[in-house]
């Protein structure tokens, strides 16, 4: 008799524990182009996806979340590691809450913020739930591979990798 609520339980923690991992998204039809140009936290420029040379990386945070904290001083080892590579963070906080935890927090990447259009700039790359921390990296402001939940050093290489496979833009200098 009280082997059902048990079963029940077990079966609960499970589909938190596996909902929890991180996992890729499902990316928009393939050729599909994905940019946006944000402010900066200062407001001092905006960044248009388009126009960063080589790979981006960008990756969507806040301060409240507890694995978008982790995985910063990774994105910033990434960063360092791979200079061929953008990295770029979007904070879904105010601009004063994020400033504040980037001055605090010794946060070396640029911040840029998104306005009241995170949600659908998230789900054009794949997050159709707008969950956090959401990771996209992009070549030639192409899709080539994206993650829901926090990222490991694993993570990385296999997003760096999927990255410099992706087939390129036709150039158009090319006949």
């Amino acid at each position: 008799m009280l082997r059902l609520p048990w079963t029940c339980l077990a079966l609960c923690a499970a589909t938190a524990i596996a909902s929890a991992q991180p996992r890729p998204v499902s990316r928009p039809p393939a050729g599909q182009a994905w940019d946006f140009s944000l402010p900066t936290l200062d407001g001092g420029r905006f960044v248009r996806l388009a126009s960063q040379e080589g790979p981006v990386l960008v990756n969507f945070w806040s301060r409240d979340c507890p694995p978008c904290v982790t995985e910063l001083p990774r994105l910033q080892r990434f960063a360092d590691a791979h200079p061929a590579w953008t990295v770029l963070l979007v904070s879904t906080d105010t601009p004063a809450a994020a400033t504040e935890f980037a001055r605090r927090h010794d946060v070396r990447l640029p911040v840029l913020r998104p306005g009241g259009n995170v949600v659908a700039l998230m789900r054009a790359a794949g997050n159709r739930g707008g969950a956090l921390p959401f990771t996209v990296a992009t070549r030639q402001a192409r899709i080539c591979e994206g993650q829901l939940g926090a990222l490991s050093g694993a993570d990385l290489r296999r997003i760096a990798g999927a990255c410099a496979t992706a087939p390129r833009k036709p150039d158009a200098a090319t006949p």
